[in-house]
């Protein structure tokens, strides 16, 4: 990108910003006027002429109501609570939506609709008559808050999804448009229609916005992403059913169906600002808040008080015919507060389950991991298969696994695209770091619902185990590699002093001997000389052949065994700078071949590097047997072992050695604190005579 793009998005951003805080601030100066206002409203019934808000009811309908033990007093609350928790709804998601999307248009965007339209929806604009400039304000967000289908069609990719839904989002668009230039026209203003037919064009909009949704649902993979869109769609239903009801002549007379009436149409607009926002977060921000689960479940909670509530004081009401009022009002509230804690459980439950989907269910979550590297083929496809499962399950964009091979982290799988917020989780298997969880994702934990957090440890657990076996498969093929790569170098190096060392000694010697046999008896001098030249050369290939012998097995360990062969070695390398302490005597008499040449070869190399790196005065081996397992140390008071040595061709010779007998080789060493060698080598496969 740039730099005049750059400028021009900053400035774009800019004026969006602006614009938000404006109508932002608009929207509240409404909303806080038309709650104050309305807060007694409802309660005094309208003439049976006509009621001048769309809440209100007249006499005939509060009697209705009073039947069922509710008082206008009450109806009066319940209307005011409705209208502000929805109100409230709107609001908590979009400031949501602003603070982690402010970077994002189509965010920004989504979050100014839901809080104008959250106004919009709650506002009785009747009564803003003594108020002009109120009602001005009102008007203004109405025509802005209109747009909200246009809205809706691009919801949540921020682009026409199948293109041709533009067609039906631009015809809306231009429908607020000339229904706002041109007020009084029969026609191009929908508000001048019969209200049936006007009733018909919007619900055909409505539904052909649900039905776009569900069938991108059915080509969704994600169970999480599909949820949303039911939810989405049960509250568009919902909202619609509501205002369709208001319509029928029934409602109009009836309290007890208009109350109704306002519980389905609030309740559908009550669902819609968070599965905007889920699927705003998901696709947009692709980060959950735990501010946006807390506002979830408290908002839901509150409103499902108020209907329960409501539902109950109805119910019982019309058991016991108005007659015991206040004994029903007792109960009822008695009985939702008995009812608030399982609730709220029921509550916290859905919310999450609809928030965070599979990581509400860390069984189904684990299990389903499980089942991914059970069907993994080989070690090549099990993490990349980890990758995945954890980016779909966390519903984040990007996840990858790094194994630690010894010399640092090495990323063998990735899942997504990595963003701009990336964390790294180090994954250990019984103390020994085997490699690290990449997620794209701030922080990790706030990808889980409150009180399943111990659920990512278990995650983390069986992932580091999945890294633990790729490692050591993967190392042991390196190790093989290793083996046969050494197997045949040191064929190569035999050939080589067999060919050109044994061999051309072997062909001099019988060039030798035939030139002393041709000259015996002739020249007895000459002859004698090329007899003491072969037995030179004889001795030199001795020498060559015991010197193969002892590269193969030091004949050593053979002849006076393992322990007379430490001694010898200790006194070849000590001198008068160097004080080598050799603890023998817990050294079994007999051990496997393998183990002794291995022990032998380890110290051999250990010594080397104390010698040509440590700068110590004194070196301690000592070896002896425990538990079944041959254990040995060699401990020196140098000055350590520098990082970059710990991969070196020396140090991975005793590591191998080691592991090919089943055993481990271990260093601690700090700078300027010295080194210690750790060996163990397992002594169950018997012992040699």
């Amino acid at each position: 990108m740039d730099s005049t793009t750059t400028r021009l998005r900053t400035a774009a951003l800019a004026g969006m910003h602006a614009l938000w805080w404006a109508l932002a601030l608009l929207s509240a100066v409404v909303s806080i006027y038309n709650h104050a206002l309305g807060f007694d409203a409802y309660a005094a019934p309208c003439s049976n002429d006509g009621c001048f808000s769309f809440f209100q009811m007249n006499e005939a309908q509060f009697n209705r109501l009073s039947l069922l033990g509710i008082d206008p007093g009450l109806y009066n609350a319940l209307t005011f609570v409705l209208l502000t928790v929805q109100n409230l709804s709107s609001w908590a998601v979009g400031i949501l939506l602003y603070r982690y999307g402010w970077k994002d248009f189509y965010c920004l965007t989504a979050s100014l609709m839901l809080i104008v339209t959250g106004t919009i929806f709650n506002v009785d604009d009747p009564l803003f008559a003594d108020y002009p400039r109120l009602m001005d304000g009102f008007l203004f967000l109405n025509v802005i808050g209109s747009l909200y289908l246009f809205f809706l069609f691009l919801l949540p990719y921020g682009r026409f999804v199948p293109r041709w839904t533009a067609v039906p989002a631009l015809l809306w668009l231009a429908g607020v448009v000339f229904g706002y230039l041109l007020p009084d026209n029969p026609y191009l203003n929908s508000m001048n229609w019969n209200p049936i037919l006007r009733l018909i064009y919007v619900n055909a909009v409505h539904l052909l916005v649900v039905g776009v949704q569900i069938a991108r649902s059915r080509k969704e993979s994600s169970p999480e992403r599909r949820r949303q869109i039911r939810w989405f769609a049960v509250g568009m239903l919902a909202y619609m059913a509501g205002g369709t009801a208001s319509l029928f002549p029934a409602v109009g007379s009836e309290g007890i169906f208009k109350l109704l009436m306002h519980l389905v149409l609030y309740s559908g607009l009550f669902l819609l600002p968070f599965s905007i926002g889920l699927m705003a977060f998901e696709q947009r921000i692709r980060r959950m808040s735990k501010a946006f689960n807390r506002a979830l479940v408290y908002v839901a909670l509150s409103i499902m008080m108020v209907m329960a509530y409501a539902l109950l004081v109805g119910g019982l009401g019309l058991l016991f015919r108005g007659r015991v009022n206040d004994m029903i009002s007792l109960l009822s509230a008695g009985f939702v507060a008995v009812l608030f804690q399982p609730l709220r459980s029921q509550a916290q439950t859905a919310v999450n389950r609809l928030v965070y989907g599979d990581r509400e269910d860390p069984h189904q979550l684990l299990s389903g991991l499980t089942k991914r590297l059970e069907g993994a083929l080989t070690h090549h496809s099990l993490l990349p298969a980890v990758a995945e499962t954890i980016a779909q399950a966390l519903r984040i964009p990007y996840a990858a696994v790094e194994v630690d091979f010894g010399n640092g982290d090495e990323r063998i799988a990735a899942y997504g695209t990595p963003g701009e917020s990336e964390s790294a989780i180090p994954l250990d298997v019984q103390g020994e770091r085997v490699g690290r969880l990449v997620l794209g994702i701030e922080e990790p934990r706030a990808a889980w619902p409150p009180g399943r957090q111990t659920a990512l440890d278990d995650l983390i657990r069986q992932v580091s185990i999945a890294v633990q076996s790729v490692r050591l498969t993967e190392e042991l093929h390196r190790s093989r590699e290793r083996i046969v790569i050494a197997r045949e170098e040191e064929r190569r190096r035999l050939r080589r002093d067999l060919h050109d060392g044994l061999g051309s000694s072997l062909a001099s010697m019988m060039l030798r001997l035939d030139e002393a046999r041709q000259q015996h008896g002739r020249e007895p001098a000459q002859s004698l000389q090329a007899i003491v030249t072969v037995q030179a050369q004889m001795g030199a290939a001795l020498d060559d052949i015991r010197r193969l012998v002892y590269q193969l097995r030091p004949p050593v360990l053979d002849e006076l065994g393992l322990r007379f062969a430490l001694r010898e070695l200790a006194l070849q390398f000590q001198d008068p700078s160097l004080e080598i302490r050799l603890d023998d005597a817990s050294i079994p008499s007999e051990l496997p071949a393998a183990a002794e040449v291995a022990v032998y070869r380890i110290v051999q190399e250990a010594l080397t590097n104390v010698v040509r790196h440590s700068g110590a005065k004194i070196c301690r081996i000592r070896a002896w047997e425990e538990d079944g397992e041959l254990r040995l140390t060699v401990e020196d008071d140098g000055i350590g072992m520098a990082e970059r040595n710990k991969s070196g061709v020396g140090v991975r010779s005793m590591k191998e050695r080691a592991e090919e007998l089943g055993g481990h080789c271990a260093w601690d060493s700090e700078i300027g604190g010295g080194t210690r060698i750790r060996v163990e080598l397992p002594l169950a496969g018997g012992r040699s005579a």
